[in-house]
């Protein structure tokens, strides 16, 4: 299938576009959306594109979205335990102090 080209400007209105958030992944999800939304609007209403791609599309933005999720999860779980770890060396070295 073509790409899709348009001569229209994507709308930079939204409340996305100001200022960026913290989360370049939400930035990502942002601009993808962003973008698909561009290509809906500018696309041949004579020609449409396949709706099977659009789907496609949005099945890969969910699935990006979950690991993402998964990931911010992990990381989260990674710094308990590295905090975890760092307080029970310091328990074990301040006993050692006591026990000499």
């Amino acid at each position: 299938m073509d790409p899709v080209t348009s001569t229209l400007p994507i709308d930079t209105t939204s409340s996305t576009s100001g200022t960026q958030s913290k989360d370049p992944a939400k930035d990502t999800q942002n601009q993808f959306l962003q973008l698909l939304v561009a290509q809906l609007k500018g696309q041949n209403p004579l020609n449409p594109a396949d709706g099977t791609q659009f789907v496609t599309q949005l099945a890969q933005f969910s699935s990006l979205e979950e690991l993402t999720k998964i990931r911010s999860s992990m990381d989260t779980v990674q710094k308990y335990l590295t905090q975890s770890a760092a307080s029970a060396s310091q328990t074990d070295a301040n006993q050692q102090k006591v026990e000499n």
